[in-house]
């Protein structure tokens, strides 16, 4: 737990925390109410989801891309309306750079960007870019092009800088993620000094506020804390770029290493997976302030416990301010299903909401003192206590306020010097000053916190200043946090005192779409005139009489209530007790798809495929769930699966649910009873790899010749695939990479020999394979006799003459194997031999 912070400031706030004013008159000290259980929205944090901002088909190939794994059916939808009814504030998209790799960007992309970025503006949202010369397989662009790019791109960027959150630094690799490509090894020295530039570029060409986020931190390592500075002309990025460099963790929780996020080496030496994930928990700007951490997760969750243990230590200690709810749904659909307890400050609630509450910064008032009466030109001390329930501070700068408003005369009252960037997870207190306008009109106004966006033209959207987490505090229209309804500013002429808080608050009824409210009538020193009543801290009416209907409501749904008292005066009472209200029906869709109808397509010694009809639904099927006898062991979203790692020769008993997206799941398919094959035979000739368990993959990380092996992103085994039978099960997602090195001379020998099956059958076009020196599609070798591979899913040894197909013999170096080629099904191999 982080000590105590307390800050002193000759404003107000220095940790959202205690508000203080000077003690002129009555000083009064206000305990404020929590909301620890909604899940309400809040800017630049939270779960984000998945656009193409740039919508024109003759700039952006991708426009069409719906089918692809990663894109949405909506992505082209410029008014963003599934982000927004999933109560997010934030949107991702790509800027796909793929037609222009030799080129310069032309003025019609970039006119598409800066319009692209007017739709966020205008829907109220922000967003976080990351620009990529492919979706996925290997691409290399000159370096002088890239430049060129970043400056083009960047002056778009930095023209819309209000609405764009971060950028991811991009670019690089496959999807921009800095592996697969050119400049992407992080073992060369020679390559070191072009990362440094571009990175420098990114920064040099963006605005100082703008955090930039980084893949891997051995490159967050290289560029900002290098064991020697290898960049001819200096390493000169500044200190406060330094401080804007952040991290994107794009494989969260894939396995122990997140796929290779935290394993790989460097030319600055050699680092422990545990001390590079030291790094990222210790991620910190010089003053002492979060930076920006964000990701998602991919087609694996092998260290997603299903308890949600490992989600919630990882973004606590990583500082999570924004992921992916898009994808991947292995992940997603595993916090969703995940009941958690009530403990600490943290109601009983699914892993998703938990997630979805505490990403990023959650601000808390605990009380805050100040004076009832203050004079015109007169000093204000405000003191307030403040804790963050949230994962992270707010990582980006912006101004705080206090406000005093009546309705017709309104002073913003900055607090100069202060922060909200120290207010980090746990406690802050806060001691301020401000001066109240010397000619500020007599009257009671309202007290408030203001914590508006930095740039002048959002400071009038509501939607962009940050509410707290107190029930009936958060004014939606004004977009200011209420701390006291009556502060006399002035001497006080007629009646300045503030009605009693109304008593009694019950609920008298609800329908499908209403809820009816009723309480005790306050009293006041001349007369109540009416009351205001606020559903999850937004004022929604003002009846004159003790009772009210709030209507427009959703079936099924739980709402929040409080009522205050206003006199004629406008002095208004603290907040009644809250009242709880669900009302009646079926939110939404309601209708559970059909039964799908389950077949088995195929069967291995380690594995079965399934597949099945598809189901309908009223609205939509979004995808199915897998069981193995009653284990949950796969949620694809589409009408085929392959169940790997299964013993040989054994009966395995399958069903199917479908599912769609408001989470109605069907009944369960008819069951299918599938034994699997007998173990192959053993292979001769020199063996690679038999994966017998001796020595045991991936632990080991040894093959039969004693030399490295391993793998990342694979949907089983944590990433790194996994072994059953004595045979190498591969299941991938357009994801997966398997490397194994040779190291020993083999001009003795003529063939590689794979046994090998798939899941379906023709899995040959969906990976290439590399050996001494030569890299192609695996259907593109050549064998004796001209034919190319076919692989079906029944094994059989595929041999490939390396002579014949240009592979060097005589240093082979390593055999890799690269599945990103657009293929879902799985690879299995029994054994990797020389003949």
């Amino acid at each position: 737990m982080r000590t105590l912070r307390l800050l002193t400031v000759s404003a107000l706030v220095a940790g959202l925390g205690v508000v203080a004013v000077a003690a002129p008159a009555q000083a009064a000290t206000v305990t404020y109410q929590a909301d620890l259980a909604t899940a309400f929205p809040n800017p630049e944090r939270g779960y984000h989801n998945r656009y193409e901002i740039i919508n024109d088909p003759a700039v952006n190939d991708y426009v069409n891309a719906a089918t692809i794994p990663g894109f949405n059916p909506d992505l082209l939808d410029r008014t963003f309306a599934r982000a927004r009814a999933n109560g997010n504030t934030l949107v991702h998209s790509y800027v796909h750079l793929d037609k222009y790799r030799t080129q310069a960007l032309p003025q019609a992309l970039l006119d598409n960007l800066a319009s692209g970025l007017a739709a966020v503006r205008a829907a109220g949202m922000k967003i976080v870019l990351r620009p990529a010369y492919t979706w996925d397989g290997y691409v290399s662009v000159d370096e002088a092009q890239i430049l060129a790019h970043i400056g083009q791109l960047n002056a778009v960027i930095t023209a819309n800088a209000d609405v764009v959150l971060h950028l991811e630094t991009g670019y690089l690799g496959a999807w921009g993620e800095w592996h697969t490509g050119g400049l992407t090894n992080p073992s060369s020295v020679e390559e070191a000094p072009a990362r440094y530039r571009i990175m420098k570029r990114i920064a040099d060409t963006t605005p100082a506020s703008m955090p930039l986020a980084m893949r891997y931190p051995i490159y967050i390592k290289e560029v900002v804390d290098p064991t020697s500075c290898v960049v001819p002309g200096g390493c000169t990025l500044t200190q406060a770029q330094k401080d804007r460099i952040g991290f994107h963790n794009d494989c969260f929780l894939a396995d122990y290493n997140d796929m290779g996020t935290y394993d790989n080496p460097s030319w600055m030496g050699w680092y422990y997976i545990e001390q590079k994930k030291q790094w990222m928990y210790d991620l910190a700007t010089l003053a002492g302030h979060n930076k920006m951490v964000g990701g998602e997760t991919c087609g694996a969750d092998g260290y997603n416990d299903a308890a949600c243990v490992n989600a919630q230590s990882e973004m606590q200690k990583l500082n999570f301010t924004e992921i992916n709810e898009d994808y991947a749904a292995v992940n997603t659909d595993k916090w969703k299903a995940a009941q958690l307890a009530a403990g600490g400050n943290d109601p009983a609630e699914t892993c998703f909401t938990r997630i979805k509450r505490k990403l990023g910064y959650r601000l808390r008032l605990v009380d805050a003192t100040f004076p009832t009466t203050v004079a015109p030109g007169g000093g204000l001390t405000f003191t307030a206590h403040l804790n963050n329930d949230g994962w992270s501070g707010i990582v980006k700068s912006r101004p705080v306020h206090l406000v005093l408003d009546n309705g017709t005369n309104r002073y913003n009252l900055p607090l100069t010097g202060i922060d909200p960037r120290s207010w980090l997870a746990g406690p802050s207190t806060v001691t301020a000053n401000v001066t109240v306008p010397g000619g500020a009109v007599a009257g009671s106004y309202r007290l408030a916190l203001w914590l508006p966006d930095p740039t002048a033209a959002l400071q009038s959207r509501p939607e962009y200043s940050v509410r707290l987490a107190n029930t009936g505090t958060w004014d939606a229209a004004k977009g200011y946090n209420v701390l006291a309804s009556a502060v006399s500013v002035g001497s006080c002429s007629g009646d300045c005192a503030a009605p009693s808080v109304p008593n009694g608050l019950t609920v008298s009824g609800v329908t499908n779409t209403s809820v009816s409210l009723s309480w005790s009538a306050a009293t006041d020193n001349v007369g109540v005139t009416g009351y205001q009543v606020f559903r999850n801290g937004t004022l929604v009416g003002s009846p004159s009489g003790t009772s009210f209907t709030d209507t427009g409501r959703s079936p099924g749904q739980t709402y929040q209530y409080q009522v205050r008292a206003v006199d004629a005066a406008g002095n208004v009472s603290g907040p009644s007790a809250t009242v709880s209200a669900t009302t009646t029906g079926c939110s939404g869709d309601c209708t559970a798809p059909g039964a799908p109808v389950l077949s088995s397509s195929g069967k291995t010694d380690t594995s079965v495929s399934l597949s099945w009809s598809g189901s309908t639904d009223n609205v939509g099927v979004t995808g199915y769930e897998v069981f193995r006898g009653s284990t949950l062991v796969g949620s694809p979203t589409g009408t085929s699966y392959t169940d790997n790692g299964l013993a040989a020769s054994t009966a395995y008993s399958y069903s199917v649910r479908a599912r769609d997206a408001a989470g109605n799941r069907s009944v369960a398919s008819n069951t299918v009873t599938v034994t699997t094959d007998a173990t192959p035979p053993a292979p001769t000739g020199l063996v690679l790899d038999n994966f017998d368990g001796t020595p045991a993959y991936p632990a080991t990380a040894q093959n039969d010749l004693g030399k490295w092996t391993g793998a990342n992103c694979f949907l089983d085994g944590g990433g790194s695939g996994m072994v059953t039978g004595g045979a190498l099960s591969l299941r991938y997602n357009n994801c997966g990479w398997f490397g194994s090195d040779v190291g020993v001379d083999l001009s003795s020998r003529t063939y590689l020999v794979l046994r090998v099956k798939g899941a379906a059958g023709g899995e040959q076009n969906h990976f290439n394979l590399g050996l001494g020196g030569a890299t192609k599609l695996f259907a593109d070798f050549t064998l004796d006799g001209g034919a190319h591979p076919v692989i079906t899913t029944s094994f059989q040894d595929i041999r490939i003459p390396m002579a014949a197909n240009g592979i060097n013999r005589n240093s082979p170096s390593q055999l890799a194997m690269g599945f990103w080629y657009g293929g879902n099904s799985t690879v299995t191999i029994d054994h990797i031999s020389f003949q």
